[in-house]
């Protein structure tokens, strides 16, 4: 039942944010630096982790948002999601297209139709 509850939940996520730029939570709104950075997208939910000299990556790491709330709280019981204010997240989403250029090259994001050479190419032979 719970399990049925939470596929449903993650379905609706899905249609919710389809076609949507990235969004970006965290589990401290108030200083999103102190806690824990996370971008969602169509594909997956990914972490930003920062680096001791300032580099950014992204990882992924939960399928849906069910799935990253079991282990966000399996790390802290009194941890919660929450969508970070604009200016965050635009930084933050900002990095993460930066970092993942293959993000806005697939078919929902792109506003331009595949051109015919470049679909034919995988067909040429030498």
């Amino acid at each position: 039942m719970v399990r049925d509850r939470d596929r449903r939940q993650d379905e609706r996520e899905e249609d919710e944010f389809r076609g949507a730029s990235p969004r970006v939570f965290g589990t401290n709104p108030n200083n999103p630096d102190e806690g824990r950075i996370f971008v969602w997208t169509k594909m997956d939910w990914f972490e930003r982790i920062e680096g001791e000299q300032g580099d950014v990556a992204f990882t992924p790491i939960a399928r849906s948002e069910t799935e990253l709330r079991e282990l966000i709280l399996h790390d802290d019981p009194s941890a919660d999601l929450i969508e970070l204010d604009a200016n965050y997240s635009r930084m933050v989403s900002d990095e993460f297209i930066e970092q993942s250029p293959s993000y806005q090259d697939t078919p929902e994001y792109s506003e331009d139709e595949p051109q015919e050479e470049d679909s034919q190419q995988y067909h040429q032979h030498e």
